[in-house]
């Protein structure tokens, strides 16, 4: 099926001459028009594999100026599928380039001139013919001749889809499905795709199989120097990428926009956006972007772009409309109207991309309630969740995150940003977490979650790499490999108490942030646990002025033999505070918080003091206010002695009867306690009943979560659906993977 090497070479001078003269030289006006051609030059392969890419280079001579602007040039092949079905894949205009490194950045150097290419991937075996076509601004329209190709089973898994046995869980079109090990890279520094090189390859040596990557407009944005033309250097790094990730078999959620393109206020880039009417184009202010016409066309026509290129790739698992779009102007009062647009380009996406594949779009805030998740055309949840102001227990915050959110709009759910600080000026925490205890509860706790991911931490190329905390990722991985999470469901636990025993403090850490609680009102049970939705627990306490925002906490606490309840003061904001905590309803603790540092930052640590009230033996009811005027930030919540030391172990699970992950965390053992130096005290004789299991003897390996090894291996019995499990001791956490003997996962 290859052109003859000759013919092809005649064609491709041919059309560089032509296409010199009517693209690059003056039009003469009542010249007639230049006469459409298509031709094949290329094929990439003679045999093609299911789900392995083909690629076409095409020789196209058509009068236009603007080679991106299909309704000058519109270049497409039509495949003929074995079951009679013809799909249309657009062209793109390619540019080859060659790269060195200049010094301590990339260069890309242009080889040869332009081209036209096409890439597309069989999904089934069978014979396939195909031929190109060309249409000119005037309508005239020429195609080339047909060729035929075979293509031949492979093993190769396909594109990933949510999956129709479980639709919380992803699966491959060859009906396989796994847990991804994610992580965000999203952009290069000044080495460009070397620095590619250098993560790719320590990432797959980790386990690491899902990344993040943003078409940013300092690196893969196409559409910034110029509106309407794309960047073919910076497209190339993307295609290096793409590729390289196809050859570590990683996959990656491209995310199309990043916020700032659109912002005048969080990371503003506003004033550089081509779209921007000071730069020539159709917008006077971001907001317009929903509903410009123009702004919409050209939008879609990046879209056409993007899919015909990279749309051939099952490693491109999902398309990422925007990074976080409600930090995009007037996001609050336009939202209806950004879900539309939303609606709009997923259905146009799903149109033009020949393998309809899930598309996503994320937010700053896990806690809004956005339309656009509700769309039956958003596929996939992706949120994000920062440190330090409610985040500091990531284990227990992320798996509740995680989980509400999936039941909440059953769709599968991916953590796809997190870290223990958002902030990368100052002195970010991420920094004294040099042995990235945030980073490994985040990836546990998400996986537990139901996730069809481990979390995707933030921070890849400041942290994560230079610190090598790349084991945590190897660790995970090892530990699900060869899990089908599909059959999956949350695993029911209890740690038992025992008679007795030495009591301990219960230590709340607040897990939202800048929004109204849907709840306030929890209770603590002798055995650490909490009733009540501590994603709801907010690290701010409100006075007078945002009554909007105001929902303060309430506590149901016993204490067996007394104690204490600490709450820790971060900040408040120039308007000052009054803390007021009451007890019973009695007021216990009344504190003025007069603004002291002149800022409004809730994690300036401009307090940092412990508000404590002493409490008697019995059950109390602790109500935290604010009788002042703005609001009070605070770290944690502390009852003392307000629950029984070897029954607090958290327990995260899943199972499905006869097989479980299992993961079992001491909660004093987090980022905050060990980037400040304080004391974190073993559990000791934990006993944890396992509950929902089928009767009969069963293998326990106990895993170490650091190295991903297995440390050693019990036998024991399930009776009356119940599984006992004992530790001697817990420091940190320890994962167990159980099964019924004889059976597999």
């Amino acid at each position: 099926m290859r052109a003859k090497p000759l013919l092809a070479t005649l064609a491709v001078l041919a059309t560089i001459i032509v296409g010199f003269i009517y693209v690059y030289l003056p039009r003469t006006p009542g010249v007639a028009k230049m006469k459409p051609l298509v031709e094949i030059a290329g094929i990439s392969k003679e045999k093609v594999e299911v789900f392995s890419p083909l690629e076409l280079d095409l020789n196209v001579t058509a009068d236009y100026g603007n080679p991106f602007d299909p309704s000058e040039v519109n270049v497409s092949v039509f495949f003929n599928l074995p079951d009679k079905r013809v799909i249309e894949v657009p062209a793109f205009y390619y540019q080859e380039y060659r790269r060195s490194l200049s010094g301590y950045g990339e260069r890309l150097d242009p080889v040869g001139r332009p081209c036209w290419k096409v890439r597309f991937t069989p999904t089934a075996p069978g014979h396939y013919s195909f031929y190109a076509q060309v249409r000119d601004k005037w309508g005239s329209v020429a195609r080339s001749e047909t060729y035929h190709f075979e293509v031949i089973p492979s093993q190769l898994p396909g594109f990933v889809r949510t999956s129709p046995v479980n639709p919380l869980t992803l699966e491959f079109d060859n009906g396989s499905s796994i847990f991804f090990v994610g992580l965000n890279v999203c952009w290069s520094g000044s080495r460009g795709t070397y620095d590619y090189d250098e993560w790719f390859s320590a990432l797959a040596k980790s386990g690491v199989n899902l990344v993040r990557i943003w078409m940013a407009p300092w690196r893969f944005g196409i559409e910034w120097r110029e509106l309407g033309r794309y960047d073919l250097a910076e497209a190339w790094r993307l295609d290096y990428v793409v590729k390289l990730a196809e050859r570590y078999n990683m996959y990656i959620v491209l995310c199309l926009i990043n916020h700032g393109q659109f912002s005048t206020i969080a990371n503003p880039q506003w004033d550089n956006n081509p779209y921007n009417a000071r730069r020539g184009g159709p917008l006077s202010k971001p907001e317009e972007f929903w509903t410009n016409e123009k702004a919409i066309e050209l939008f879609k026509r990046r879209l056409r772009y993007i899919v015909a290129r990279w749309g051939y790739s099952p490693n491109i698992l999902a398309w990422e409309l925007w990074n976080e779009v409600d930090l995009t102007d007037n996001y609050m009062h336009v939202r209806e109207r950004v879900a539309q647009w939303h609606r709009e380009m997923a259905r146009y996406l799903k149109s033009i991309d020949p393998y309809k594949r899930m598309v996503t779009t994320s937010f700053a805030d896990p806690n809004l309630d956005p339309l656009i998740w509700r769309l039956e055309e958003i596929d996939l949840i992706t949120i994000h969740k920062y440190g330090p102001a409610g985040f500091i227990n990531i284990a227990d915050n992320s798996y509740e995150l995680v989980r509400r959110v999936k039941e909440e709009y059953g769709k599968p759910v991916i953590l796809a940003e997190f870290g223990v600080d958002w902030r990368w000026e100052g002195e970010p925490y991420y920094y004294k977490d040099r042995e990235g205890a945030g980073l490994h509860d985040g990836l546990w706790a998400t996986l537990m979650a139901g996730s069809p991911s481990t979390g995707m931490s933030w921070w890849w190329d400041n942290y994560i790499h230079p610190y090598n905390l790349y084991y945590h990722f190897k660790a995970v991985s090892e530990f699900i490999k060869g899990v089908d999470p599909r059959g999956l469901r949350y695993l029911e636990a209890e740690p038992l108490a025992g008679e007795g025993g030495e009591l301990c403090d219960v230590l709340l850490y607040p897990s939202l942030g800048w929004a109204r609680p849907q709840s306030n009102y929890f209770v603590v049970h002798l055995n650490g646990r909490v009733e009540g939705d501590l994603t709801q627990l907010s690290s701010f306490v409100h006075g007078r002025w945002h009554p909007e925002l105001k929902n303060n906490p309430r506590f149901k606490v016993t204490f067996p033999e007394g104690g204490r309840v600490v709450i820790r003061i971060n900040s408040v904001p120039t308007g000052g505070a009054v803390a007021a905590v009451y007890v019973n309803g009695v007021l216990a603790k009344k504190l003025e918080l007069p603004d002291k540092d002149g800022r409004n930052d809730a994690s300036a640590n401009e307090y940092g003091i412990d508000l404590e009230i002493e409490v008697p033996p019995g059950t109390h009811e602790i109500f935290l206010d604010n009788l002042g005027a703005d609001w009070f930030s605070i770290d944690f919540i502390r009852f003392e002695k307000a629950a029984y030391r070897r029954a607090t172990a958290r327990v995260y699970g899943l199972t499905n009867g006869t097989f479980a992950l299992v993961w079992i965390k001491n909660p004093e053992h987090n980022w905050w306690k060990i980037v400040n130096n304080e004391k974190i005290e073993p559990l000791r004789n934990v006993t944890i009943a396992l509950r929902g299991f089928e009767d009969g003897n069963y293998v326990v390996e106990h895993w170490d979560t650091c190295s991903g090894t297995l440390a050693n291996i019990e036998r024991l019995s399930a009776s009356g659906g119940e599984l006992i499990v004992r530790i001697s001791e817990l420091y940190n956490d320890v994962a167990l993977k159980i099964r019924k003997a004889g059976s597999v996962a």
